[in-house]
């Protein structure tokens, strides 16, 4: 090997002398011999830079905000872990389920098979298990997502019950755990998860009949607030969300997919908006829980032959569905009102106090006129027949008919019938002083008191 002093004594040398890992040497000598090409640390270079960019395009790809494939060492790990519990069951699993799999948490990207606990971080190439869980029954349709730093899963189906736990997993202690709700806690949930900020929605939700009875549709919707844990429950008053009994649940990069047997709702994360939909019209029929991967927004048949090959069929774009059903969403209202939740209900109760209102006036205007018709005293009916409203007291004696009566006799007789009017009619006649002789009394005649 040339030493720099070398390299100064001699620019003639040839590339071949020179160490072309030392860069200092090569540096010198490519300084005064500009015509150096392609040398063996040129093309040495761009291996290394080749070397370097393509695992770095790798980790990009495997680590951005929603990873949702697996490579093919990573599927045979998370197959050849599950297939002791599974037998021949694992290699029909469908892996690549989206969002229901793949659920990046801080800078790492986990991935939990859908329907069981096993966790597993992707990293490069591999898929390293982070969970020590023991396999003890599946756990379908439960709705995964991230909160506080941790995976966590809500509801779902397994062992023929349906249950309503919300579980988090713990990295330092390898297990999933409990975690205590409060409010309106739904029965059970197995029904599409949507998250829109702090509050997870459970829509769609069925009631298993957990081979028992018969399954149907809750009749109600919740919310779980995440920052206390707090559930609200909704009455479901869209005629189109009590019909559908959901059979697969399909999580996409900007979409929940609620799939029936004819009929399935679409959910558009983005615009909070959903179509309802006839699966053939919009052609994801053949798409189930079985046979579909998720990527991104597109749902792929993956399906194995008898020679355990991999068929796929054409996909599924969503994004297209969506545009070309666009003109049929509707709004998604996740906070209705009373009057939403209960129209029947408060149909019903305005038109009771409607009645109520009117059968009390009713009451009253015919307690007045029983009052009028069978209490009226023939001497107030003749004070009510005339016009006057203020009488004199000779007017009043002569309306009393004790006008030819004398002294003493007519002031007795006079305030024994005025009390016998205000006993029956209160405020009927109202006596007070003469403002111009106060000797005298004037009497006014309040007929509205009748």
């Amino acid at each position: 090997m040339l030493t720099h002093k070398e390299i100064e004594e001699n620019r003639d040398h040839t590339p071949s002398q020179i160490d072309y890992l030392n860069p200092i040497l090569y540096h010198c000598y490519s300084v005064k011999n500009r015509t150096l090409k392609r040398t063996p640390l040129v093309r040495n270079s761009i291996n290394i830079l080749l070397r370097s960019i393509i695992p770095i395009t790798f980790w990009i790809g495997n680590t951005n905000s929603f990873a949702q494939k697996l490579t093919p060492n990573q599927t045979k790990t998370i197959r050849n872990t599950v297939i002791r519990y599974l037998g021949k069951e694992a290699n029909l699993r469908v892996l690549e389920t989206g969002k229901a799999a793949f659920l990046p948490v801080g800078k790492d990207t986990l991935f939990n098979i859908h329907g069981l606990r096993y966790v597993f971080k992707l990293k490069g190439d591999s898929a390293i298990r982070i969970d020590q869980s023991v396999y003890h029954g599946s756990n379908f349709y439960r709705y995964l997502f991230q909160h506080d730093g941790k995976m966590m899963s809500l509801g779902g189906y397994g062992m023929f019950v349906t249950n309503n736990n919300l579980e988090a997993f713990n990295a330092e202690a390898r297990e999933w755990y409990l975690v205590k709700t409060h409010g309106d806690i739904p029965n059970s949930i197995k029904g599409a998860g949507l998250r829109f900020g702090h509050f997870i929605y459970v829509l769609n939700n069925c009631i298993d009949g957990n081979n028992v009875d018969d399954a149907r549709a809750d009749d109600h919707f919740y919310r779980l607030d995440l920052r206390d844990m707090t559930w609200t429950q909704f009455k479901e008053f869209r005629a189109d969300h009590l019909k559908l009994l959901p059979h697969d649940f399909f999580y996409l990069k900007d979409y929940v997919i609620t799939k029936g047997q004819h009929h399935s709702f679409i959910y558009n994360l983005k615009t909070q908006e959903y179509i309802y939909c006839n699966n053939d019209a919009v052609g994801i029929k053949q798409f189930n829980g079985y046979n579909t991967n998720v990527h991104d927004n597109q749902l792929e048949i993956w399906i194995l032959d008898s020679a355990q090959t991999v068929i796929k069929d054409p996909h599924r774009d969503i994004d297209a569905l969506w545009n070309e059903n666009k003109k049929n969403a509707k709004h998604l209202e996740l906070n209705p009102s009373i009057w939403q939740q209960y129209p029947r209900e408060a149909n019903i109760g305005i038109i009771i106090i409607l009645l109520l209102l009117t059968g009390g006036l009713w009451f009253k205007k015919q307690r007045k006129q029983k009052r009028t018709t069978h209490k009226l005293h023939p001497l107030v009916n003749k004070i009510l027949s005339s016009d006057k409203t203020e009488l004199t007291q000779d007017e009043l004696d002569q309306i009393l008919s004790i006008d030819h009566m004398e002294g003493e006799s007519k002031k007795t007789k006079r305030h024994r019938l005025l009390a016998m009017v205000e006993s029956q009619y209160p405020g009927l006649i109202e006596r007070e002083k003469d403002s111009t002789d106060k000797r005298r009394f004037l009497y006014n005649i309040h007929k509205n008191q009748v």
